[in-house]
């Protein structure tokens, strides 16, 4: 018999929170920044992207028009630390042309009617048909660059899930968003909580680098029944 305390999604994110204190995530001084690291940061560490963006903001470059405009041997040198560099700089010009084409932001926090009027199952396909675009960075540019609920199913995310006694998750990143995100009450949670439970589950998971780890991690103790 298990007899790991009850929790809930809500409970979860009060547990980590409570334990590990906010995150503050995402680190980024303007949301194209984050867009630009969300792109970046695909099949690889975070101290990777950390470089090109510092690189880009050296050569005064981490704007749409400017990525759209260099040429791809300047590009492909910039972000190189992220590897896979050329095909994520052809990925970066696709998101740049369509950022362009939402309009002028009148302030970073100024977010053009044209996404902005949209529902949030709508934005999301429109953000998955930019090449290079797939399930998790759609998510990840949802929650943070135009401040919509989601919940982002990564790796860490079904690590966590799996210690907490959930066994039979869909192995795809959509199935799995599909199985946990319908047990959030969203109309119950900010966005900032949102984007915050993610920074928790994945500050966790780098503290978590074997199932031995997460056998001995906060949520151990703990275990969520998902309808």
């Amino acid at each position: 018999m298990d007899e790991r305390c009850l929790i809930d999604v809500r409970g979860l994110y009060e547990l980590l929170l409570d334990h590990m204190g906010p995150t503050h995530w995402w680190p980024a001084d303007t949301r194209f920044e984050i867009a630009i690291g969300a792109i970046l940061t695909q099949n690889t560490a975070w101290g990777n992207v950390e470089t090109a963006l510092d690189r880009m903001k050296a050569a005064d470059v981490l704007n749409a028009r400017s990525i759209a405009d260099l040429p791809d041997e300047t590009l492909w040198d910039l972000i190189r630390s992220t590897g896979y560099y050329r095909q994520k700089a052809v990925y970066l010009r696709a998101f740049c042309q369509w950022f362009l084409d939402l309009g002028e932001w009148g302030s970073d926090d100024d977010i053009p009617g044209l996404v902005r009027d949209v529902d949030d199952e709508t934005l999301r396909r429109e953000l998955l048909s930019i090449r290079g675009i797939g399930g998790e960075t759609a998510d990840d540019l949802l929650l943070y660059v135009f401040d919509r609920p989601a919940f982002i199913a990564d790796r860490y995310a079904r690590r966590m899930f799996e210690t907490l006694g959930v066994d039979d998750l869909p192995k795809s990143y959509e199935g799995f968003r599909r199985r946990v995100m319908p047990c959030i009450d969203v109309a119950s949670w900010t966005i900032p909580e949102f984007q915050e439970f993610h920074g928790l589950i994945d500050e966790l998971g780098k503290t978590c680098r074997t199932p031995e780890d997460w056998n001995h991690s906060i949520v151990a103790g703990y275990r969520m029944p998902l309808p």
